[in-house]
């Protein structure tokens, strides 16, 4: 069951960036996506989404998109 303070966890762990990029992938971007629409390269997308995977303790895309998904549900 996702709470309040599950979702507190989730913003207060990641950078606003970081955020931004958790709910593009939530929204089904592709890292090529995401770069163009951020205006930052691929690699820099990448090296976001392994910081958001630590932070998480997540272990990739589709787990990070259903964490968002269920905690933006909250």
């Amino acid at each position: 069951m996702i709470t309040q303070v599950s979702n507190r966890i989730f913003v207060e762990s990641l950078t606003p960036r970081e955020q931004q990029i958790a709910e593009a992938i939530a929204r089904g971007l592709s890292n090529k996506q995401i770069a163009v629409e951020f205006g930052i390269s691929a690699e820099t997308v990448k090296r976001h989404l392994a910081a958001i995977y630590g932070k998480l303790s997540l272990p990739g895309r589709v787990a990070l998109a259903i964490h968002v998904v269920r905690t933006h549900a909250a």
